[in-house]
């Protein structure tokens, strides 16, 4: 069933996909900078190039860690978005548990309370839940 907040798992999975992707690069420049340090160069030349070699794997040291540091913040907001589902849910099953055994009309407090369902998922579920428990209903 899709949601207003999103699909964890389509997350987390992009936040693997970055995690990969920043080890392949990290492999494949490790794998380049020993072959590079293996090779004796000598002279002015040589030295430019190591110099350019230190700055370019101080940039790409850089951009990994962004990499890994935002796989953490999809890992972090996917984790969110699932106990976030699994919090509306259950209000949403337990407030619609309770309006089917308090029909309208068969005492008070009754699902006369609650007019109109808010949508699967939707953070209005909050609001009604803490509506109905303040009219003391125990949810």
């Amino acid at each position: 069933m899709s949601n207003p907040i999103g699909d964890p798992v389509a997350v987390a999975r992009l936040a693997d996909q970055y995690r990969r992707e920043a080890g392949r690069i990290d492999q494949a420049f490790q794998h380049a900078w020993r072959h590079l340090n293996d090779i004796e160069w000598i002279g002015r030349r040589a030295d430019m190039a190591r110099g350019d070699m230190d700055v370019r794997r101080s940039e790409i040291t850089h951009y990994l860690a962004e990499l890994r540091s935002m796989a953490r913040q999809l890992d972090d907001h996917a984790q969110w978005m699932a106990e976030t589902i699994r919090e509306l849910t259950d209000l949403e099953n337990r407030v619609r548990g309770w309006a089917a055994g308090r029909p309208a009309g068969v005492g008070a407090p009754d699902a006369s309370l609650i007019g109109a369902f808010p949508p699967h998922c939707s953070f209005e579920w909050r609001a009604l839940a803490q509506r109905l428990r303040a009219a003391g209903v125990a949810l």
